[in-house]
Formats: C-alpha cells, sequence, structure tokens
C-alpha cells in the first residue's frame, strides 16, 4: 500500500474532514477519518488505502441498497499521481470495500452527496470529471456549479444548494435554470461560507444555514404536507453538527434516506437524561462565586 510498504496501513489516510456513524450497525459509534475507519473499541476498522482528501461524505445514500456508504474524494498531485488512486469513490461504510470508482490519478478537490433530482432513484453525486452521476456512479449530465452545502429548506424530501449567501434548487432540465429560495440580506453578503447547517424544528423538515461570521440564523417560511421526526432524534445527524466545525466543515447527513421515495425512517429510542445537580454542604453558594449577583438577577 502506498506510499510505504512497511508502515501503518492507516498511515496518511486522513483528511480535512471526518464522521461520525455507526457503520456496522452494532448501536455504537465509529469514526470514519477520510480513507479510514476507527471502531468503537479504538482499534482500526479499515483502510482502504486511498489517502487524503478534502470533502468525505456518510450516510444511507442508496435506498435499494442495506447499509451505510462512504462517499470521498482523492488529492493525486505529484508523485502520487502515479499510484492511480482513483479521484472520488463511493464505498461500503461498514467494510470499506469500494462500490464504484472514477478518475484514477486525477486531483478531485471536491465533492457532493444529495439527492437532487427526482428523476432518479436515491442521492446524487457529484465531483471530479464526469459531471453528476447517480449513486451507482453512472453519468447523467452536468452537475451544479456549487458542492459545498446541501440542506432540506423548502419541505420537500430533495435537498436545496447553499452557497455564499443563497439558496437554490436545482433544475434537471439542463435548458431551464435553478430556482433561488433565499437570498441573505446585505449585512451577510461578505460571508462566504457557513459554519454549520441543523434541523432544528421537528414540524417540517428544514435547515438554518448559520454564517461564519455572524450569529444569525435563517428558516424558511413555508410548511410542508410531509411530516417528519426532528432530524435532531438521529444519533449521526446529531453528532454532525458537532464533527460539522472539525476540519474543513461539510453537510449533516442522517443514518436513513431522506430523499424522493423515500419510506417512513425509523423512530431513534432516544431518552434524556433527568438528573439533578446535586449540591453538598461544600458547595459555593451563587452569590458566594459572583459577589453581588443574586439568584433573582
Amino acid at each position: 500500500m502506498p506510499p510505504y510498504a512497511d508502515a501503518s496501513p492507516f498511515s496518511g489516510m486522513g483528511g480535512h474532514s471526518l464522521s461520525v456513524a455507526d457503520v456496522d450497525a452494532d448501536g455504537r459509534d465509529e469514526i470514519i477519518y477520510q480513507a479510514m475507519a476507527v471502531d468503537d473499541d479504538g482499534e482500526g476498522l479499515y483502510s482502504t488505502g486511498r489517502r487524503h482528501g478534502d470533502a468525505m461524505h456518510v450516510g444511507d445514500f442508496d435506498p435499494d441498497r442495506s447499509g451505510l456508504e462512504v462517499f470521498l474524494i482523492t488529492e493525486n498531485e505529484g508523485r502520487t499521481v502515479a499510484w492511480g488512486t482513483p479521484g472520488a469513490v463511493s464505498h461500503d461504510a461498514r467494510t470499506g470495500d469500494p462500490i464504484w470508482t472514477h478518475s484514477p490519478g486525477v486531483d478531485v478537490r471536491g465533492g457532493l452527496v444529495a439527492d437532487i433530482d427526482p428523476r432518479h432513484a436515491g442521492s446524487e453525486i457529484w465531483g471530479g470529471p464526469g459531471g453528476l452521476r447517480t449513486v451507482k456512479g453512472d453519468a447523467i449530465g452536468a452537475s451544479p456549479r456549487t458542492g459545498d452545502w446541501a440542506i432540506w429548506w423548502d419541505g420537500d424530501p430533495l435537498r436545496e444548494l447553499f452557497s455564499r449567501r443563497s439558496i437554490t434548487k436545482w433544475n434537471p432540465n439542463p435548458r431551464a435554470r435553478s430556482r433561488c429560495s433565499f437570498s441573505a440580506p446585505a449585512a451577510a453578503t461578505t460571508v462566504p461560507r457557513c459554519s454549520a447547517t441543523s434541523s432544528a424544528t421537528g414540524a417540517k423538515n428544514s435547515s438554518s444555514p448559520r454564517p461564519t461570521a455572524a450569529r444569525s440564523a435563517f428558516s424558511p417560511r413555508r410548511s410542508h404536507e410531509q411530516r417528519l421526526p426532528t432530524l435532531m432524534h438521529d444519533p449521526q445527524y446529531r453528532l454532525s453538527l458537532a464533527w460539522q466545525n472539525v476540519a474543513y466543515n461539510k453537510p449533516p447527513h442522517p443514518s436513513f434516506y431522506l430523499g424522493h421515495g423515500m419510506k417512513p425512517p425509523p423512530r431513534k429510542a432516544i431518552k434524556s437524561s433527568r438528573r439533578r445537580a446535586s449540591w453538598s454542604s461544600d458547595t459555593p453558594s451563587l452569590e458566594e462565586r459572583r459577589p453581588g449577583l443574586s439568584r433573582s438577577t
């Protein structure tokens, strides 16, 4: 395995993003760190040998296939070009076995996974040569101009694309323009990207982009017939709010397929701790810790 035969198979397999997901369905989370995965006990689960990259996505992108998938891209530069590492690959999240690959030896700088075209089952994938592809890896046409963020904004299961200060709805008709759904106010025009997106309310399927340099949050004002439990009840999605700001932040993905033609998602058994903080006689009071501040303040 490049670059050195005597090196650990996990050496050099990290990248600019990571994800946390239960890839082997044992009820415990694994860490997917670009081209490798670490099991819940801290042992290496697998290494794909596909090295460093700038983008990675983990989720149930193919409703016809059991389990989760990982899509990642690889930087092939300088002497690494000769190794012929695929520039983009979709692999089994549990085993690391490739499902499909393309562009060996090509330097792919970015990629995204989102269900934006209802004509094809599952999510669409783009990044590198070949334009827009189905979740099976088949090329279907030109890709969107942006590949940074995908969110659920207008209430239907298809995702919208968020870039800089606008949200657009992808139009699969090559002769038509994508519809702009949102435009940030002038105060946010200097913000190149958001720091996090999340669907924090369960009444409707929506996401709120949060700009990096401002404390603003935006949400849609429209409702939709489809109702889902809040995505924050999905452990993988909930954890994604933490890792979104690790290295190159990427959009969150739930552990179930959320897209056109989806089945009702499984309900997760989420339990909250209701233990109260205990106080002893040795615990300083609020007034002692913060002079001049009373409990009624």
